[in-house]
């Protein structure tokens, strides 16, 4: 038979057991934890980074590198070419023009009749001793046009007087025309041509741009 103190430890380990029993069943009946929300899908940026990591992609992004950078090298050069061709342009015919007024210049100062007159103003038209061969048939005026859109500034503003002034010339020249050559050529019409020969000389332009 059981003593007192053995059916109060017995007692005490079933109650012992019962508290446990029950606090496992509260566990197990309530919910769950809730699962981890998924993690945020992929931004454009990231997309993009791994197709260009793809071998798609870097064959995309070569063929575009490389296409672009032919094109824009060969409209570098292009530019190039064209900036040089301008510059001779320019230069040559600063020389033509130049070379043109110094002898209509020096044979205005030796003109004595109309004839000599109309030799001095035949510069207007064509060289007859040309620095640039393929301008030697060009009138002065069409040089002036030519060389107008090469340049910028003060230097177009002097251009386009310059034109002007030759224009003024070939009038004069035309006038003279009918004119005997061996009419002796008065002063009023040589100092008509010297001034606007100076004027002209005076706005020589500069070819550096």
């Amino acid at each position: 038979m059981l003593t007192e103190d053995e059916m109060k430890r017995i007692a005490a380990e079933e109650r012992y057991r019962h508290s446990i029993r029950k606090s496992l069943e509260e566990e197990s009946a309530s919910p769950a934890a809730e699962p981890p929300p998924p993690p945020p899908p992929p931004g454009f940026g990231a997309k993009l980074y791994e197709f260009l990591n793809s071998s798609v992609g870097m064959w995309l992004l070569s063929s575009v590198v490389l296409t672009g950078g032919a094109a824009f090298l060969q409209q570098v050069q292009h530019q190039h070419e064209i900036s040089l061709k301008n510059q001779a342009d320019l230069t040559s015919h600063r020389f033509e023009i130049e070379h043109r007024l110094d002898g209509m210049s020096f044979l205005l100062r030796r003109a004595v009749t109309v004839g000599d007159a109309k030799a001095a103003l035949g510069g207007v038209f064509k060289s007859a001793i040309p620095v640039t061969p393929e301008l030697q048939n060009r009138s002065l005026a069409s040089l002036y046009l030519s060389v107008y859109p090469l340049l910028a500034g003060t230097e177009k503003e002097k251009t386009n007087r310059a034109y002007n002034l030759v224009k003024e010339l070939e009038d004069i020249e035309l006038v003279l025309q009918p004119l005997p050559d061996n009419k002796p050529l008065d002063d009023a019409q040589r100092t008509q041509i010297a001034k606007l020969m100076t004027a002209i000389q005076q706005l020589k332009f500069d070819d550096g741009r």
